[in-house]
């Protein structure tokens, strides 16, 4: 049996089989995965020894939709990129979703608005929280708590901080028609943390293989 890391791709992860790894990666630009003979292994190549990620397939996990649906304890990491080369700027984004035992589902990308791209890497980081709460509303989760570094994801929602341009206050409404009881935790960037590291890496390769960028890996 072979598992097939997919470190960048449409949707990040470990797959069990080629046809499923093969849909992540087919026509995808930029797309980097590689074939092991060990689990252990591939999640050496994604650059994390994450426990229990499983395989991420259009069938989902091993849970029915219903079972997620009624886990308690839903974490979600998320952050976001800018990195200016060659005179312009590329985006990317990616978030990671666990439960208290293992790793649900983690994607990344690079399609950011061009509106938001006045805000940098927060425009990643946004787009990441957007995408990783539609994620968990589509499966019946209802509340979570969000590992965030910048400070303004948690306060345009809460009230705290200006919503100053159309693009963050678009996103602090959408946030709050969910309808989600969400926790807000602010972490150091950098820091070490193996998730925060995980989506930080994931979302700068995300930006990296934006269409017409030249030195995408």
């Amino acid at each position: 049996m072979k598992f097939y890391a997919v470190r960048n791709g449409r949707r990040p992860g470990v797959y069990t089989t080629w046809p499923a790894c093969e849909e992540q990666v087919k026509g995808f630009p930029g797309a980097v995965y590689k074939a092991f003979p060990t689990k252990e292994q591939a999640l050496a190549f994604m650059g994390e020894s994450l426990p229990n990620v499983t395989d991420l397939s259009p069938a989902g996990s091993s849970r029915t939709a219903d079972a997620l649906a009624t886990t308690d304890a839903i974490h979600v990491w998320v952050d976001g990129s800018c990195l200016p080369i060659n005179g312009r700027l590329y985006f990317g984004w990616a978030y990671i979703v666990l439960d208290d035992e293992r790793v649900l589902h983690l994607a990344s990308g690079h399609d950011v608005p061009a509106e938001a791209r006045r805000h940098r890497n927060v425009a990643g980081e946004i787009q990441a929280v957007l995408y990783a709460l539609e994620w968990c509303r589509a499966r019946g989760m209802t509340a979570a708590t969000i590992y965030f570094d910048y400070q303004g994801l948690a306060s345009w929602v809460e009230g705290t901080w200006k919503t100053r341009t159309a693009f963050t206050q678009a996103y602090a409404e959408r946030v709050r028609a969910m309808g989600m009881t969400l926790t807000w935790h602010k972490v150091q960037a950098h820091s070490g943390e193996p998730y925060n590291e995980l989506v930080d890496r994931l979302a700068r390769e995300a930006a990296r293989s934006a269409p017409g960028n030249d030195q995408a890996v």
